[in-house]
């Protein structure tokens, strides 16, 4: 596989054996917040498929469908559905829509302090929180205090998720402090005041909100299981696209292999969730 660092490509690939023959490499082209989730699923594919041929390369997710339009990719891995301008580039080049593939899942959580008299928001509150309309506790029913809303940055698939579920896409305020996970929970658990957003875990002194997204809707805490079953709703699924124009059997044992079991335990080590079995099925 290949994957771009700093302008730099590194290539991972080996050779087949000579009474194999040579075959044409998948190249997959991943967005950069899921660059590293392709990486180590190639690398996973490849430690028992060593035949096989595959050029990972990051970019925006935009620039990844691009690629498949222009044919410099046989797949492309995205944290979003392709869209409707999108499909109809890919068809406009290529004469047929590219195959679509759920991957995995991703999720964002919102946390607080465990002392914090708020347990639940919606989504119009979280975006007045981090674009700034809301600057005090007692605006959302609790103490008169001051809010100190942290996130982590954006180039991260759970950051990336929150700004654009939650904040559609308008960015943060200023007042918004952007840290690392870790530095996320040390400052949530050291602040009664604090309010983060990032990955789904667990930590001392911190509480993941319950989630809804609006005023009518059934509040939902983040889990594991509500997470990958789509039912909290600060999550998505992750996309892969198959070019019609590519060797159709070879990506699609790629990707049948990354939605086995082995493939989705890998995605559940780089931090995303297991897809269920029930989005499993061949498209």
């Amino acid at each position: 596989m290949k994957a771009v660092f700093g302008g730099i490509i590194v290539f991972y690939s080996a050779c087949f054996p000579a009474t194999i023959g040579r075959a044409e490499p998948i190249s997959v082209q991943s967005a950069d917040t899921l660059l590293s989730l392709n990486q180590k699923w190639a690398g996973g594919y490849k430690t028992k498929h060593t035949e096989a041929k595959l050029e990972i390369t990051g970019s925006s997710t935009a620039a990844a469908l691009t690629a498949l339009a222009d044919r410099t990719a046989n797949i492309t891995v995205i944290p979003r559905a392709i869209r409707f301008k999108e499909t109809q580039a890919c068809e406009a080049a290529l004469g047929k829509r590219p195959t679509e593939f759920k991957v995995g899942v991703v999720g964002a959580a919102v946390f607080v302090h465990s002392n914090n008299p708020v347990t639940v928001l919606m989504y119009e509150e979280l975006e007045g929180i981090f674009k700034g309309k809301f600057r005090n506790w007692k605006q959302l029913g609790g103490s008169d205090a001051p809010i100190v809303a942290y996130g982590v940055a954006t180039n991260n698939a759970a950051g990336e998720l929150f700004g654009e579920e939650v904040l559609n896409g308008k960015g943060l305020t200023n007042d918004v402090q952007i840290v690392s996970q870790e530095t996320l929970f040390k400052a949530v658990a050291g602040n009664p005041n604090a309010i983060g957003f990032g990955a789904f875990t667990h930590a001392n002194d911190v509480r993941a909100l319950e989630i809804k997204r609006t005023y009518s809707s059934t509040p939902v805490r983040p889990s594991a299981d509500d997470i990958a079953n789509r039912i909290y709703p600060i999550s998505r699924f992750l996309f892969a696209y198959l070019s019609p124009a590519a060797d159709q059997s070879a990506g699609k044992t790629y990707l049948d292999w990354i939605r086995s079991d082995e493939g989705q335990q890998i995605a559940v080590q780089a931090g995303f969730y297991v897809l269920p079995n029930k989005w499993r099925t061949t498209p």
